[in-house]
């Protein structure tokens, strides 16, 4: 049997496991299949940690997870901005008509198979009294494949590098998958112990990870029954009765630079200002005179903004689309006597281009014409500053702990399974009520839903939305010119649980959730809100093509393995 080593380790920053406490990170750039001593555990921490690296890359790297899966949603979008590029595959992500050959594919599923060869590494050289980094690999590994599940469906399963020679992993169909994952996060649920150390796994983490999973089952596997609430129920029971964590006072106190001692977080993605500076949301979403705003001069490209039905959903006393979003006229920081910054406090930031407001300061229009004919200009779409922008430096939102299972999702999960499991419906209410009260500080009774709203529709107003406008003589169309509006209004009427998947939109927005919720919640027709559900310049469809994620065509040439999903073409 030959040791196949997948991936090289060069210029990763790894993460000494063999003292959990002990979380300081050292860059190793020429750790190699020539320098590995597999039998020694300091580097099989060391291999161990460019698994946990190779997941931080999976969520935050430029072309990573998190934009493949909040760019195709109902709430987010990059599009051609007029006079500065973008488009291309992004444009494609939000109208959902994709091909094989996406970079925003690619980079997901390499990272992932090389966590899953790294964590594979691990388990292949340690022994069960190794219980520790046998759990931690086992659960990260999981996690990659969680992830594979739920991005492309029937994906190659691999659980060992100890493979012969010309040896290709072969897809094993999504029910096989799915019980790989429930089996590994199961086992680390029943080994691994309740200690919180951050970034790594702990009992309740795997927990999270099996409600996830239970909570979708009906999604990857096809079916239809309540056994898979009945399992996610009991999975979030036990993280809510252990009394371990509890909601934030505030909601922005979850999307900080530093989480780590956040009374919310069940498991995060650590970040720091050195060695893990790899979240640069704030490059897509801002033009680089808007960091301005926070203080930072952290560099911005302005692309993406928020889709312009979704920032119409909010109640105007909702703090939490503040929060999340940036919108109206912008201004400077200021820098206080303690050297910390406030945010929009100072003068309006001076801004001409596309002066569609006609003040010459930097306005963000909620509104935007199009996502690609003729696209958006240039102060067009509130833009997402939900996780901190570092101010008085140049790092952005790079340094920023990532949340991946948040205490409030473990209590809307179960709020979610009672209602569909139509029992104790007002226990699901207040929970919800629960979450919403810290948002609703000057307007409390707003915060009060009840199961007839939450059972009842959705108040997006779903439909294609788009503005043309008129070229002038040289083909341009202005910005102040809203002429050629389309649209078609399909509300929220026909959407079974609607109002719930309102309330996970606003308190899970640009957290990795959207696609999950729209691929689950579906219209009285049968269809998904994924799929049957038209918003800005995407249409509705009954196509399920799109339900999953090509493979890679570079993956699907290099294996000749591999089948392509259903509706894609082959090569």
């Amino acid at each position: 049997m030959k040791y196949m080593f997948i991936g090289a380790l060069a210029g990763t920053t790894l993460t000494s496991v063999t003292s959990c406490t002990d979380l300081d990170e050292k860059l190793y750039d020429k750790l190699n299949d020539t320098n590995i001593d597999l039998t020694n555990k300091n580097d099989l921490s060391l291999i161990l940690g460019a698994s946990v690296a190779q997941y931080r890359y999976l969520v935050e790297d430029w072309f990573g997870m998190f934009h493949l899966l909040e760019e195709s949603t109902d709430q987010y979008v990059v599009p051609k901005r007029i006079a500065v590029g973008w488009g291309d595959a992004y444009v494609n992500l939000h109208k959902h008509n994709w091909g094989t050959d996406v970079g925003q594919f690619q980079n997901p599923w390499d990272i992932a198979y090389r966590g899953i060869a790294y964590a594979n590494m691990v388990l292949d050289n340690t022994k069960e009294e190794d219980a520790e980094a046998q759990c931690q690999a086992r659960f990260f590994r999981a996690m990659f494949y969680y992830h594979l599940l739920d991005m492309f469906g029937d994906a190659p399963l691999q659980t060992t590098q100890n493979v012969p020679d010309g040896y290709l992993p072969e897809q094993v169909g999504v029910e096989k998958l799915f019980d790989f994952c429930v089996t590994e996060f199961q086992y680390v649920k029943e080994n691994i112990g309740d200690a919180n150390t951050f970034g790594w796994a702990n009992k309740y983490a795997a927990e999270m990870a099996l409600a996830k999973l239970y909570l979708n089952k009906n999604v990857y596997l096809g079916t239809t029954g309540s056994d898979g609430y009945e399992a996610a129920l009991a999975e979030v029971e036990d993280i809510i009765k252990s009394g371990k964590y509890s909601l934030a006072a505030n909601y922005k106190d979850n999307f900080k630079e530093n989480i780590n001692d956040c009374s919310e977080v069940i498991f995060a993605i650590p970040g720091d200002r050195t060695h893990t500076a790899q979240f640069g949301l704030q490059s897509y979403c801002f033009p680089q005179t808007g960091m301005e705003a926070y203080g930072s001069t952290a560099p911005g490209y302005n692309g993406s903004n928020a889709i312009p039905q979704w920032i119409r959903t909010y109640d105007a006393d909702d703090q939490r689309l503040n929060d999340t979003w940036a919108y109206g006229e912008q201004h400077y920081a200021v820098k206080n006597a303690d050297g910390t910054y406030t945010p929009n406090a100072g003068d309006p930031i001076p801004f001409s281009d596309d002066d569609w407001s006609g003040t010459g300061y930097l306005n963000y229009s909620i509104n935007v014409h199009s996502v690609d004919a003729p696209g958006a200009f240039q102060q067009e779409g509130a833009r997402l500053h939900k996780y901190e922008i570092v101010a008085g430096n140049n790092k952005g939102t790079t340094p920023d702990d990532f949340p991946i299972f948040r205490y409030a999702d473990a209590l809307m999960i179960k709020a979610e399974c009672l209602l569909r499991l139509g029992r104790d419906k007002d226990t699901a209410a207040e929970l919800v009520t629960e979450v919403r009260k810290r948002s609703f500080p000057n307007a409390v009774a707003k915060a009060t839903r009840t199961v007839a709203q939450l059972e009842g529709p959705s108040v997006y107003a779903y439909g294609h939305e788009e503005y043309n406008g008129t070229p002038d003589a040289d083909g341009n169309v202005k910005c102040t010119d809203w002429s050629g509006f389309k649209s078609t209004n399909e509300g929220g009427s026909d959407i079974e649980l609607g109002g719930l998947l309102d309330d996970l939109g606003w308190e899970f927005c640009a957290e990795l959730h959207r696609r999950q919720d729209l691929r689950r919640f579906k219209l009285k027709d049968g269809r998904n809100v994924w799929n049957g559900k038209s918003w800005f310049c995407k249409d509705a469809t009954s196509d399920t093509t799109y339900d999953v994620f090509a493979i890679p065509s570079s993956a699907m040439k290099t294996n000749s393995k591999l089948k392509q999903n259903p509706g894609y073409p082959e090569k």
